[in-house]
């Protein structure tokens, strides 16, 4: 009988520590973690092992950074807050053309930029300016009847008569048969020959 060792654990204390000795660990960490990869929240497991993140490498990436400025700070530092991306202004440079894509404005449908500018338009006039059809709208039309032609034959091709079950079933056995005849008939003339 053997007896279960339970799994290694280690006991982290919930006491706290002072500033000092936060740094010290949170800079051996750092100093550690620019030589093995397994210290590094974005490293990759590979077949051959634990390795740096294509994006950080050995100095790592968003995380790491965000852990040296926080040491900076445990040293006394003062690092400026960083600024955060504006989003990109639409400078109207690559809106969608009207005579490509969308003809139904996707904007709301009610107005449409025309330029970079800021000169709208309302889409119903633009649509009337370069001779869109609108919605609904097909041009003149014209039949045959109405204009005192003759009404076209309709032909009916493919329509499968309304036979019963026992009726499919011996017209089934008689293709079959017929199959038969013929497959014998070629094996008789190969024999013949």
């Amino acid at each position: 009988m053997s007896v279960e060792a339970p799994p290694p654990s280690r006991h982290i204390s919930s006491t706290p520590i002072s500033l000092t000795s936060a740094s010290r660990i949170l800079e051996t960490y750092l100093t550690n973690s620019e030589r093995h990869p397994h210290l590094h929240p974005d490293a990759l497991i590979t077949p051959t092992g634990v390795t740096f993140s294509s994006h950080g490498g050995p100095v790592g990436g968003v995380v790491m950074h965000n852990l040296r400025r926080v040491a900076a700070g445990l040293r006394g530092e003062y690092l400026e807050p960083e600024k955060t991306p504006e989003p990109e202004e639409d400078d109207g440079a690559d809106t969608e053309s009207w005579g490509h894509g969308k003809k139904s404005g996707g904007q709301g449908g009610k107005k449409r930029k025309l330029t970079g500018d800021t000169e709208w338009q309302d889409m119903a006039d633009y649509e009337r300016e370069e001779g869109f059809v609108e919605i609904g709208e097909v041009g003149t039309r014209t039949t045959v009847v109405q204009d005192g032609g003759a009404e076209p034959d309709v032909e009916v091709t493919g329509q499968i008569p309304n036979i019963g079950k026992e009726a499919r079933k011996k017209a089934k056995k008689e293709k079959n048969q017929q199959e038969k005849r013929e497959r014998e008939k070629k094996r008789a003339e190969k024999k013949n020959e």
